[in-house]
């Protein structure tokens, strides 16, 4: 038998990513695993929420609440990148609970 992933409800998980720092001012870092488009499954190991493309809390709200877009930075390339909500499957290795 394989190994049961824990869980985390998309609320939890929106509250930890909505939290920019952590101890000693350092960012929120995260890994994700999302659905393509192409339908093949992506992973990016170290990203953190962009502040570069989101001034203010309220522009990145704005995207998630309307367009359903998390706005990333991947931290192994510096680069900038969006995923659509509802393709991520795994938060931190924990699989997601779409359904609130």
């Amino acid at each position: 038998m394989g190994k049961v992933k824990r869980t985390i409800n998309r609320r939890t998980m929106f509250a930890e990513i909505h939290q920019d720092t952590r101890e000693n001012g350092k960012p929120h870092v995260f890994s994700l695993k999302y659905c393509k488009v192409d339908a093949t499954v992506g992973e990016k190991d170290q990203v953190c929420k962009s502040v570069r493309n989101a001034p203010g809390a309220a522009k990145f709200r704005q995207n998630v609440n309307l367009n359903h877009i998390l706005l990333l930075q991947n931290l192994e390339n510096n680069t900038v990148f969006e995923l659509h909500i509802d393709l991520l499957l795994e938060y931190n290795g924990m699989r997601i609970n779409h359904q609130y």
